[in-house]
């Protein structure tokens, strides 16, 4: 399943304004919040991992948890971590005003209905 995602740096730009802290430890975990503050331009960084978030509950088909899907990159390309279990499928694009994000999954849905996660269950095994 694929999702994807468009945001407005200038509305992440004005939630930190406005809610400061509050705001990032609800949505952000402490490593993006640290790679986003290295940045010249730290909401646009922000804004990009929002929107891949964002497009990852999509493609999964959940509401899930913000702080819980946390976006990383190694050697600049974005990588999802989710319940221990890495998503390489992610692509996360900034110009001038908006960020965007596109993020595939292998399975089209997080299973909840005896506690398991389908698609990390699958992404371990290769499936």
């Amino acid at each position: 399943m694929i999702g994807i995602d468009i945001v407005d740096i200038r509305r992440i730009a004005g939630m930190v304004e406005r809610y400061g802290n509050r705001f990032l430890e609800k949505v952000f975990t402490p490593a993006e919040v640290s790679y986003a503050k290295k940045k010249r331009r730290k909401e646009e960084s922000l804004a990009g991992r929002f929107a891949a978030k964002e497009a990852f509950m999509k493609a999964s088909g959940r509401r899930l948890v913000f702080r819980d899907i946390e976006v990383l990159s190694e050697i600049g390309k974005p990588y999802i971590i989710y319940r221990g279990v890495r998503y390489d499928d992610v692509s996360i694009s900034h110009e001038k005003s908006y960020a965007v994000s596109v993020v595939m999954l292998k399975e089209y849905a997080i299973t909840g209905a005896s506690g398991n996660n389908s698609i990390a269950r699958n992404v371990e095994h290769g499936t």
